[in-house]
């Protein structure tokens, strides 16, 4: 069972006219934020292209490109955590923007299949920016093999960030493009079946949303659950209590 809840049309209708009238502002600041990563992506490559001309070390790329595909995954799995269980729709700034669209995607979890791209993708480039801007100004990429190393880890980490949000809306698509299928088939990015894990009541698993390779040993381990609870008792005045301990479905 997917755990998909059925919307009425106008149900669907209205959610997504508030969306419209309180989120333009938003819109706006993702827009500038996609044009942003893009800028900043290029100055990042250009240092990195100067490193691998001084020091070379192409042989290392594909493998930094691998460690920094399956640490994506990891990210966006704690990203993923934290959001569908700490703070509310309600909380200052990142309640609407960010924690808001995990939560209502529970509800609706077919609504990220009417994105748009700038939707989709302009949360993670946001985010992205501020450790972007902070590598390239402050990483000497081009001039240090350290530094030109760690420049090609992030930059790949920053791109498989990127994408994971399309990754995601891959996985909830009736009909991904060929491509994508392709890749879901061979376990290169998010699939529907790996992700309808996560979207079985009370969604508290398989976090992971890039390529979800992490998520059968965090469920084994129970990492998350633990994680929650250290957390918890790390913030005071919190409620030690897990979130499906205290609430249930996330839908409640």
């Amino acid at each position: 069972m997917s755990g998909e809840i059925p919307m009425s049309d106008q149900r669907r209708a209205t959610q997504d006219h508030l969306r419209s009238e309180t989120g333009s502002g938003h819109r706006m600041l993702e827009l500038l934020g996609i044009a942003t990563f893009v800028v900043l992506a290029f100055l990042i490559a250009g240092d990195v292209y100067r490193g691998l001309a001084n020091f070379g070390y192409l042989w290392l790329l594909p493998i930094l490109a691998l460690l920094a595909y399956l640490a994506a995954d990891l990210v966006s799995g704690f990203v993923h955590f934290l959001a569908d269980n700490f703070g509310s729709a309600d909380t200052p700034i990142l309640g609407p923007n960010f924690i808001g669209p995990f939560r209502d995607h529970h509800v609706d979890p077919k609504g990220i299949t009417r994105n748009d791209f700038v939707d989709t993708n302009g949360n993670n480039s946001l985010v992205s920016i501020p450790p972007m801007l902070l590598v390239w100004l402050a990483v000497p990429i081009g001039t240090t093999v350290a530094g030109y190393l760690f420049g090609a880890f992030f930059l790949f980490l920053c791109l498989a960030v990127f994408l994971t949000n399309q990754f995601h809306k891959w996985a909830h698509a009736d009909t991904p493009p060929a491509f994508a299928v392709w890749l879901q088939r061979k376990g290169i990015i998010l699939s529907k079946e790996h992700h309808d894990i996560h979207h079985e009541t009370p969604y508290d698993t398989y976090y992971c949303i890039t390529v979800g390779i992490w998520n059968p040993l965090l469920d084994r381990i129970r990492f998350f659950e633990r994680a929650e609870r250290i957390l918890r008792r790390l913030v005071p005045g919190a409620d030690a209590r897990l979130r499906v301990e205290r609430e249930g479905n996330l839908n409640e």
